[in-house]
């Protein structure tokens, strides 16, 4: 039975349905583009790169698996027993199929304005009809390496792993989604069944339909053509748990590179704990908008930074890992030092003003009324719900609405820039 759901302050309704195998299958109708016919569809399962050591279905043995097998079954996936590509079976109906794997999930999505049916029904058969051998794994291997090498060459690659690794000392986000020389060897097809076995399973993925789709007929098409496998729900997987210490691994790290400009890569680590609110929804919005504020396009420290000629480019981030948040700073430096500096005292004495708050909270309250014309950014922030917090979030506006400048001073005065792991890339000459 679809479930109605409304996102609270921006006049859309979305619909959900849970199958009886635990598929949950979120569809976001768009009658704007109804005439267009646009759809956009995210096949996702909850199994990214951090997932490498683990209970494998039917078995009751904790199981560690080469880093990188998470990638390489992504890939392998596109691999059918007739030899037929499933990109030039996407591309007959002018539609376009890909992938992509993170640390906490693998996605394949397709876009397409003809035969909605046909195309849902195609994902679903590709995405439940694994198809490995020893010949295509090898040739895997050898594709992925090649890509595994020439990443060394990449200086922004390799100033954000060492970054990782110096961050880092349990987690496996110190280790590349890609997986390294080694891990890659050691992927069999039989290693490969087992971890699609486990995480491939309904009730460890999801569903998110956008465009100019009906409901009815999006739920029909899956449960009719997923009657042709056997999709069996796990009863829940036991994955290893990683107790991540707060302290850096390493404070600092120079390496060289062919490169003209110089980089620079900052990883400050916190404790989730010591943050004054408890909901996750709540505090990402909080942070984020610490770096649209003091980071942002209009940002006093990006308008320095540009006038004096201290970068080139430079990006600000948090990321919300559990029990530890961090912080990055990516920049290509023109003066290097004079940058850390002023990077420095701008983060002991950050702040926020509260007309620049209350005016960019109209700003984003606005953007959230954009976003709902448009069905592939709905998709993929439903998505990003789903993996970040397992739920849909549906009040967003009310939630920026609640933001005050009281919360935003005590979130600032809680980030501590002490405990970091500095990474410079110099030219080789």
């Amino acid at each position: 039975m679809l479930e109605e759901i409304e996102l609270k302050g921006v006049d859309k309704k979305i619909y959900k349905e849970v199958l009886d195998n635990g598929l949950e299958i979120i569809i976001i109708p768009n009658e704007k583009t109804s005439k267009k016919k646009n759809y956009y569809f995210n096949y996702g399962t909850y199994y990214g790169a951090l997932n490498n050591e683990f209970v494998p279905f039917s078995s009751t043995k904790m199981t560690k698996f080469p880093s990188g097998i998470a990638h390489f079954l992504e890939h392998k996936m596109f691999e059918n027993e007739d030899g037929e590509s499933t990109f030039d079976l996407f591309a007959k109906t002018g539609s376009y199929v890909n992938a992509y794997t993170s640390y906490k999930t693998t996605c394949y999505i397709v876009t397409g304005n003809k035969k909605m049916e046909e195309n849902l029904e195609y994902l679903l058969t590709f995405v439940n009809t694994p198809y490995f051998t020893l010949e295509n794994v090898k040739k895997e291997q050898g594709i992925i390496l090649e890509e595994v090498n020439m990443n060394k060459d990449n200086p922004d690659y390799l100033a954000y792993i060492t970054l990782s690794k110096n961050l880092y000392k349990n987690l496996p986000y110190n280790i590349p989604v890609l997986g390294n020389e080694k891990s890659i060897m050691e992927i069999t097809k039989e290693k490969l069944y087992t971890c699609y076995n486990t995480f491939y399973r309904p009730n460890n993925m999801f569903l998110v339909v956008g465009g100019a789709v009906d409901p009815n007929r999006v739920v029909n098409t899956v449960v009719n053509t997923l009657k042709r496998f056997k999709v069996v729900p796990s009863k829940g997987i036991k994955k290893k748990e990683y107790k991540e210490s707060v302290k850096v691994v390493k404070e600092y790290e120079e390496i060289k590179a062919p490169i003209k400009i110089e980089k620079l890569v900052i990883g400050y680590k916190m404790t989730r704990g010591s943050f004054p609110i408890r909901n996750n929804v709540l505090l990402n919005l909080y942070l984020n908008m610490i770096i649209s504020l003091c980071f942002g396009a209009s940002s006093l420290f990006r308008e320095m930074t540009r006038k004096r000629h201290l970068v080139s480019k430079s990006g600000y981030y948090f990321q919300d890992l559990g029990d530890i948040i961090t912080f990055t700073v990516e920049a290509d430096c023109i003066n290097m030092d004079i940058y850390l500096k002023e990077l420095d005292k701008y983060l002991t004495n950050l702040d926020v003003l509260e007309d620049d708050l209350e005016r960019l909270k109209k700003v984003w309250i606005a953007s959230e009324v954009i976003k709902t014309d448009y069905a592939d950014t709905l998709v993929d922030n439903i998505v990003d719900d789903l993996i970040n917090y397992h739920k849909i979030v549906t009040n967003y506006v009310d939630l920026i609405k609640s933001i005050n400048i009281t919360t935003m001073k005590e979130i600032i005065k809680t980030l501590d820039f002490s405990n970091r792991a500095l990474v410079k890339v110099i030219p080789d000459n």
